[in-house]
């Protein structure tokens, strides 16, 4: 029995996406007259038989929200996820969750699967070494979105959407000028790299910063946002250095990694030794000892993320603005 004909097969043969050629065969008038045609043609002959029941519950109000986060191993997805959750559902909708795991192909896909089940709206952190091609190849329809689109936590250069971030660069800002103003000049930025905006411009603002102090610049030290990295880095540099020190960390959960890292080498956290985390996770008050961090606001970004994809021409808004909470972990010398 000859298999049945899919829209994959169609995209395959016009070198166009899947969810392209859903919406041409639905005759949305964004596209092209000869790309529907085109498509059309291609249906033809390939001998497609269209699913009317399909296309009637695809035209149709889902009530969904499509959400696409990282890797929920990371305790910061964790509560974005629930403040997503808490946003759709005082709205009255359903959440249709995608987990990335920092993998442009599995974002790819959800982002394939969220246009062609419908979603009213998608609310995305961009997976690591997104670029404006990759959304836009998906997502656009000549000079409109195909879904209603938000952009939360990272950026990706160019892309034409809301795009609700924090000011990253004040946050290393605020991290390095803590930790000079306790006194440090043995500086070490851990974690963090080129591979998404948040990583990029929270390393720049700490550089800027220390070396604007007229200090030498700080030991750059990019890798995985996990505890085990924290542990590893923080292990070696406390081998080879017995004086003061300071670790500026991407997030928290580094942070954490770096804390046990102290305790296990007998390193007094909070006095000759300070770790300063990003991110502000419930958890890290509760740290030995109390961690000083940056407080990234996920409430307020997810809530503003939610109304930007679901509200047209809705103004787009500036930066938010990180806060220093300072604990125990920042020494005085």
């Amino acid at each position: 029995m000859r298999a049945r004909v899919t829209l994959k097969d169609i995209a395959r043969e016009t070198g166009l996406s899947v969810s392209s050629v859903s919406l041409a065969l639905r005759g949305d008038t964004r596209f092209p007259a000869d790309t529907i045609a085109r498509i059309r043609n291609a249906a033809t002959s390939l001998g497609y038989v269209y699913n009317q029941a399909a296309a009637d519950l695809r035209m149709s109000r889902t009530n969904q929200v499509a959400v696409c986060l990282g890797d929920l191993t990371n305790p910061i997805f964790n509560d974005m996820l629930l403040e997503a959750e808490t946003e759709i559902e005082s709205r009255g909708k359903r959440l249709l969750l995608g987990i990335t795991r920092e993998n442009r192909a599995r974002q790819a896909d959800f982002l394939h699967q969220a246009l062609q089940v419908g979603c009213e709206a998608l609310l995305l952190c961009p997976a690591y070494g997104t670029t404006c091609a990759d959304l836009d190849a998906i997502l656009r329809v000549g000079d409109t979105l195909a879904i209603s689109t938000a952009l939360f936590f990272r950026s990706v250069e160019g892309f034409d959407a809301p795009q609700i971030v924090m000011d990253e660069v004040r946050s290393g800002r605020l991290s390095a000028r803590a930790a000079i103003d306790a006194g440090h000049r043995n500086l070490h930025w851990i974690g963090g790299g080129r591979q998404t905006s948040a990583a990029f411009q929270r390393q720049s603002g700490a550089v800027a910063e220390i070396v604007e102090a007229g200090l030498a610049s700080p030991g750059l030290h990019p890798g995985p946002t996990s505890r085990a990295y924290g542990f590893a880095k923080a292990t070696e540099l406390l081998a080879t250095h017995r004086g003061e020190i300071a670790f500026l960390c991407f997030s928290d959960l580094i942070a954490m990694g770096v804390l046990a890292a102290c305790h296990a080498a007998g390193r007094r956290v909070g006095h000759d030794v300070s770790v300063v985390g990003c991110d502000d996770m419930d958890e890290v008050k509760y740290a030995i000892p109390p961690l000083t961090t940056i407080r990234i606001d996920l409430k307020h970004i997810v809530a503003t993320a939610m109304q930007a994809a679901t509200t047209p021409d809705f103004p787009r808004p500036e930066a938010f603005e990180p806060v220093l909470i300072q604990r125990e972990s920042l020494c005085r010398l």
